[in-house]
């Protein structure tokens, strides 16, 4: 019998993603082009967009190929995967998983992300963050900036959502109670007044700490062997979306 994740490739028929990269590399790449959206909250029209309707562009993402997260395990192009208008990353119990950076920088913006996560793994993070350009794949960048706008931790059942901004200042963090095993919004938003993180469009961190340089976004699934329960893990992305600061 297979296994039910197993059955999920066959049922969904994912296809591999074929495109590799410089794990860490980030450029500024071309817009990519974005449907005409119902300006809700007042962001206007994105400026980026990745729908995951057909295949990966390496013009526009940088996929990791290299170790994972501190050396464990290992980011791999063949752990991603396409299927029914979403993008997923899938983690093996040996640690082998994935991660993308998206080329396109902007220092002040919004960015936002639509995420259904599985029940699996307690050792597998998986993370939505924004990196300094050139950060990512492994790279720490300078200056040590990093925002984690969705980050779950040791959490098999993915009910606790968390929200890390790293500066030279030191860390600032916020925590929510939320089934994410159902879609969500998650976004982030930076400015010269500081940083704004939302879920599904209510704010639940603040910051007046603002960023020094262009950020990148990034999706990975990173493997912590030995904190928290050992086994696969799933993420699927519906899409991104990239927001200039109105």
């Amino acid at each position: 019998m297979m296994s039910r994740t197993r059955s999920r490739i066959a049922v969904v028929g994912l296809v591999a993603v074929l495109c590799s990269s410089t794990p860490g590399f980030v450029g500024v790449a071309t817009a990519a082009p974005c449907a005409q959206l119902d300006d809700q909250r007042g962001w206007g029209q994105p400026v980026w967009c990745a729908e995951f309707d057909d295949f990966l562009d390496p013009n526009e993402w940088a996929v990791y190929d290299s170790p994972g997260h501190a050396g464990n395990g290992r980011r791999s192009p063949g752990q991603l995967f396409l299927g029914d208008g979403a993008l997923f990353l899938y983690g093996t119990p040996d640690g082998t998983t994935a991660g993308l950076a998206a080329r396109y920088t902007q220092q002040y913006g919004r960015w936002e992300t639509r995420i259904r996560l599985y029940p699996g793994a307690g050792s597998y993070h998986p993370v939505a963050l924004l990196w300094p350009a050139g950060g990512g794949g492994g790279v720490k960048p300078n200056g040590g900036e990093e925002i984690d706008f969705l980050e779950v931790i040791d959490d098999p059942e993915r009910q606790r959502p968390n929200f890390f901004m790293h500066s030279p200042q030191g860390r600032q963090e916020a925590h929510a109670s939320l089934d994410m095993t159902t879609w969500h919004t998650y976004a982030v938003e930076t400015s010269p007044e500081g940083v704004v993180g939302y879920i599904d469009g209510q704010e639940w961190f603040r910051s007046d700490i603002a960023v020094t340089t262009p950020m990148s976004a990034c999706l990975q699934l990173d493997w912590f062997p030995g904190e928290g329960s050992d086994g696969e893990a799933w993420m699927e992305v519906d899409w991104l979306r990239i927001y200039a600061l109105t």
